[in-house]
């Protein structure tokens, strides 16, 4: 099984990682030599501590197969779209990094005309918080109670510090697509793992008229991005809350929903990576306690696993497919709607 992972940043090295213990080779390709040096040694080694000899470093575009398992796309947004048109014919399976493109029509569109004309490949999108053993468990609680919630609250508030530090060659914000909002970056698209998990809550089907929107804009000579988006969505009695910034610390990334009967709330990574979830019932008076122990690279590993029971599957019904790359292009018009 060979897999091709396109961008040697963070998120690259993060499946790198993940998938060398389930592949038989990884080609990660980047733009030159120097980048892909940078990668392993400043990114995957000080990372992981010891380099895999089943990755194996190549130049995008110079790169000596045909034809891949599944490639994985993990380099900025804006380049998102070019890489699949270029790689189209070298795989059946394609996984992109979230967000799946730039917040605007013309990308979106493109992107849904490339999925349309290939029906026999498969298209994913990485908002891999979708397969958290506690994102399950809290999807279930939900439909126990049939969906029968009156008010959803979703935080994604995460300070960029760690993104810098992961990318120790930039020295700023400014020098990369987070600090631009129409290549893909600033709060609503970079966390939009907040969006996309109330639309999984919701068996992706979101009908719920925006209600409110605080979005506050950092703009300079050197950037122009939303650092905070604070959005109010309602419909069929339900008020819906989701709020992303590029600000908060110590990172907030929490899922609260509550109804007549019930009320639960996940905590994503209470403490270090680790996930909890409460859960009380007014009803019978039921409280209960989850903690779901997790390093930071399991978040990777769930996808990795993901991507490889596909290729084996070889087909999935499109309804079934959690990390569809259909459903990640309903967040992404969503966030175009909203901007």
């Amino acid at each position: 099984m060979i897999i091709k992972i396109i961008g040697s940043g963070s998120a690259g090295n993060h499946m790198a990682y993940a998938l060398q213990k389930l592949a038989d080779k990884i080609v990660l390709t980047d733009l030159s030599e120097k980048t892909l040096k940078r990668s392993k040694n400043q990114i995957y080694i000080p990372r992981y501590k010891k380099w895999s000899k089943k990755i194996y470093l190549e130049i995008e575009g110079k790169d000596i197969n045909n034809h891949y398992d599944a490639i994985v796309i993990a380099s900025p947004p804006d380049t998102h779209l070019k890489l699949i048109k270029k790689n189209i014919n070298k795989s059946n399976i394609f996984l992109i990094e979230k967000p799946i493109c730039e917040p605007n029509k013309k990308s979106i569109n493109e992107f849904e005309k490339i999925i349309n004309k290939n029906k026999k490949k498969t298209f994913l999108c990485g908002y891999n918080h979708r397969l958290f053993p506690s994102t399950i468990l809290l999807k279930k609680i939900l439909k126990q109670q049939k969906n029968n919630f009156n008010f959803m609250e979703i935080k994604f508030k995460e300070n960029t510090e760690g993104f810098l530090k992961a990318h120790s060659w930039y020295k700023s914000l400014s020098d990369s697509y987070l600090s631009n909002t129409k290549k893909g970056g600033g709060a609503l698209c970079e966390h939009s793992h907040g969006i996309n998990l109330c639309q999984y809550m919701l068996d992706d089907i979101f009908n719920f008229k925006l209600i409110s929107k605080d979005i506050n804009f950092l703009k300079n000579k050197d950037v122009n991005y939303d650092e905070s988006s604070n959005l109010f969505f309602s419909g069929r009695n339900k008020v819906i809350n989701i709020f992303q910034n590029f600000v908060t610390k110590p990172t907030e990334k929490e899922v609260t929903i509550s109804g007549s009967n019930f009320f639960v709330k996940l905590i994503y990574n209470y403490k270090n990576s680790n996930d909890r979830i409460i859960h009380y019932n007014k009803k019978n008076k039921f409280k209960k306690i989850y903690d779901f122990k997790k390093k930071r690279s399991d978040d990777f590993i769930y996808e990795a696993k993901y991507l490889i029971k596909i290729i084996r599957q070889k087909k999935i019904n499109e309804s079934m497919n959690i990390l569809s790359a259909k459903k990640a292009i309903q967040t992404m018009k969503l966030i175009n709607q909203i901007i």
